[in-house]
């Protein structure tokens, strides 16, 4: 009997057992408890007149003082602005060591009562207890500018969404059009590319979406990856289906070369979700078209941007996926990890690659980087 039958029991019993003789009394309370399993002093309790059953309903639950106080979730916060506002899944783990990160460069002191508190905190609670600030950042979508490309692609192969997330080296790459809503003329757009593995993003400035510039860019972010590429996938825009990008990917045996299919968003989830996070809610809409726009985004992308993205905002993976009654899908996803972390923690990455990698991290300021993104973001924007 569920908890809404019981009560509408309640209801239509608890008039006649007031009314009826001790006998009866007797004879109701049995058969009650009989129909919904309750303890037979409890019953009497509920069937008392001056009870009333549907207090709660009525008045609400007294709410519980909250267990964390206000120095912990404004610690929490601090970690969460800097983290440019993740999910309570993908901030829980990160507050830890990104407040390590922080003390070390003495940019925020935590006693011990906090960090206990940090350290027991929820992924839910924290989403709980963030959930206004959430609704006050919100950003409308705006639609792309993604021009499908009618050349060579039946020589390029089409890959859904079957990446071995387990193997290191593949990349989605995808532009990001910076127009303003208005799509003529020569506008910026942002090269953005991530590797399944890690979650390792790199971003690009280029002026327009040519063919030879977009090779250009993705073979200066592969100069600098810590990973060696094995794979490419794009979208079917005709800054990635062309001779150029083919020819380049062919000049190397070992790199493949391959596409999704036309306005399947999902096929390119991983880079898609990046575009978002790392580039639309940091520059948002405006449109840049200059020469001075190109430098200034490539000096923020190269620099600040690319560490504070890779060295301290987490990534979560899938685990596995299970579909319920064929329409919802029920996923299970790992434990938040930044992509450095994921990389450090990668058998295939040489030792050597690793201790870069090491000390490059214990020299950032996360802070200090932030304030940095924040001041040329900016700059870019009053351009």
């Amino acid at each position: 009997m569920t908890k809404m039958s019981k009560k509408d029991l309640i209801s239509a019993v608890k008039p006649r057992y007031l009314k009826a003789r001790r006998k009866e009394k007797t004879k109701i309370l049995v058969e009650f408890c009989q129909n919904t399993g309750y303890n037979r002093k409890y019953a009497i309790t509920i069937m008392a007149a001056g009870y009333n059953h549907r207090k709660v309903e009525k008045t609400g639950r007294k709410k519980r003082k909250p267990k964390y106080g206000n120095e912990v979730i404004c610690t929490a916060v601090k970690v969460w602005e800097l983290l440019d506002f993740p999910c309570g899944v993908r901030l829980k783990p990160s507050l830890e060591p990104t407040i390590e990160a922080m003390e070390r460069h003495k940019e925020i002191t935590v006693t011990t009562k906090v960090r206990r508190g940090l350290l027991e905190i929820s992924a839910r609670t924290l989403d709980r207890r963030l959930k206004k600030e959430r609704e006050v950042r919100r950003l409308d979508r705006h639609r792309g500018t993604t021009k499908h490309g009618s050349l060579l692609k039946s020589q390029i192969p089409i890959r859904i969404t079957n990446w071995d997330t387990s193997e290191v080296g593949f990349m989605e790459m995808d532009t990001v059009s910076h127009n303003g809503g208005d799509p003529n003329g020569q506008f910026v757009s942002s090269l953005d590319m991530v590797e399944i593995y890690s979650g390792w993003s790199e971003q690009y400035a280029i002026m327009g979406k040519g063919e030879t510039e977009t090779v250009r860019a993705v073979d200066d972010i592969r100069a600098d990856l810590p990973v060696e590429i094995s794979g490419l996938d794009s979208d079917s825009g005709s800054e990635f289906v062309n001779w150029h990008m083919v020819r380049y990917c062919q000049k190397e045996p070992t790199l493949y070369f391959t596409r999704s299919r036309p306005d399947k968003k999902n096929d390119n989830a991983y880079v898609e979700q990046k575009n978002g996070s790392h580039i639309r809610d940091l520059l948002g809409f405006g449109r840049f078209d200059t020469p001075t726009h190109v430098k200034t985004m490539n000096d923020l992308y190269r620099n600040e941007l690319r560490l504070m993205n890779n060295f301290f905002k987490p990534v979560m993976k899938i685990k596995s996926k299970e579909k319920i009654n064929n329409s919802v899908c029920r996923k299970k996803y790992d434990i938040a990890k930044t992509p450095y972390q994921r990389l450090m923690g990668c058998p295939d990455i040489p030792d050597k690659k690793k201790k870069e990698l090491q000390v490059l991290y214990l020299s950032l300021n996360p802070v200090q980087l932030k304030k940095q993104i924040d001041a040329k973001v900016k700059i870019i924007k009053n351009l």
